[in-house]
């Protein structure tokens, strides 16, 4: 491996790294408003919902809200039914996992 490969590798990790790491050490022992705390609650929650929403909203480079033509649309809808009727995370998977399987097949 070339060294400025490995100095490039490694400069791209230390500069991945420091925006995760420098807010927990410089706030670990910072006593944080309660508001600020529930606040920050919904960060991973909302990321995740913006993921989960670019892909199952965009096909084909547009926003396609037709059942008929999206093909991920019906199993995140089934996903969604499964997981708000059992609460059960492994039954909500196997759900997804079953209807994007059957909507791949049928295509």
């Amino acid at each position: 491996m070339n060294r400025s490969l490995l100095l490039l590798i490694i400069f791209a990790a230390v500069a991945t790294y420091i925006p995760r790491f420098l807010p927990i050490y410089l706030l670990r022992n910072a006593n944080l408003p309660m508001w600020f705390r529930k606040w920050m609650g919904y960060i991973p929650i909302s990321i995740f919902a913006a993921l989960i929403a670019t892909d199952v909203f965009f096909y084909e480079d547009a926003v396609e809200l037709n059942v008929l033509t999206n093909p991920k649309l019906l199993p995140s809808l089934m996903t969604i039914l499964v997981a708000y009727k059992t609460k059960n995370m492994i039954y909500s998977i196997l759900a997804g996992v079953v209807a994007i399987s059957i909507m791949v097949w049928m295509q």
